[in-house]
């Protein structure tokens, strides 16, 4: 299946959680989030809010991955769940299944055959939700810019984000990986738009349909802004601090 899901682990081990985040990227999977302690990782969630959670079931801190994944289920998160355990307990891989509604059991060292079957699994669950989703969904918005003294359309699901370049040229860049230069404003863009189409930083649009997570951008201690990512592009685009509230509420109530 080709079409990209994003992913978050939560293993206290170093190794095993390399490992895991390793095979999530030969799989084409894109890491939204690495964390060793549950606690830890449900103050994340709302951020990155993953399809598939990997989570071992012994873990640092006071919360134990079965434990966590109960609270994500009460706050209503739905992500897809898969177990990994060197645990020999019949009783946490039965409350694992039953309790947690998880996909697959694997046990400690994981093979890649078996993690691959584990995903596919999973793909082919999101992929289901997702085509009944599309079914229900309304009619798709359509954009009008001018490109080389063209009329032309693109349609607002295609757009993954758009930058002002210059005073006269806006960068479309869309899903598929292409990009178009257009003459017209990024207001005028947003007069055609839907709400999803956001503006997070002067001189940029993000298209929050495909919008992975945002963090505090690393690197520069006097930096006071965020970074988006997307589910299909590693590219980021920043997010202004006074925005952020704005930001996660929209993301959260579209990812409810």
């Amino acid at each position: 299946m080709s079409f990209l899901v994003t992913a978050a682990i939560v293993e206290d081990n170093q190794w095993a959680g390399t490992m895991l985040e390793s095979y999530c990227e030969r799989c084409g999977v894109n890491v939204v989030c690495v964390a060793s302690d549950g606690q830890a990782f449900l103050q994340q969630y709302d951020s990155c809010k993953p399809d598939i959670l990997f989570v071992d079931i012994r873990l640092q801190g006071e919360l134990d991955g079965i434990s966590m994944v109960q609270a994500i289920r009460e706050a209503g998160g739905r992500p897809k769940v898969i177990m990994v355990s060197g645990t020999t307990n019949i009783d946490d891989v039965l409350t694992s299944f039953h309790d947690l509604g998880s996909l697959y059991f694997l046990s400690k060292p994981v093979l890649f055959p078996k993690f691959q079957t584990a995903l596919e699994k999973a793909k082919t669950e999101i992929e289901m939700e997702r085509s009944v989703q599309a079914s229900q969904a309304p009619p798709a918005t359509w954009i009008t810019v001018k490109h080389q003294k063209l009329e032309l359309p693109i349609s607002e699901d295609s757009i993954l984000y758009i930058e002002k370049e210059d005073k006269r040229l806006t960068a479309i860049h869309l899903v598929n990986g292409d990009c178009v230069e257009a003459s017209t404003n990024l207001s005028d863009i947003l007069l055609q738009a839907s709400p999803l189409l956001f503006s997070p930083f002067k001189g940029f649009l993000v298209n929050m349909r495909h919008v992975a997570s945002y963090v505090k951008e690393r690197g520069f201690p006097t930096s006071r802004r965020f970074l988006i990512h997307f589910k299909h592009s590693t590219v980021k685009v920043p997010l202004s601090r006074n925005l952020q509230k704005e930001f996660a509420k929209l993301l959260q109530e579209l990812n409810i």
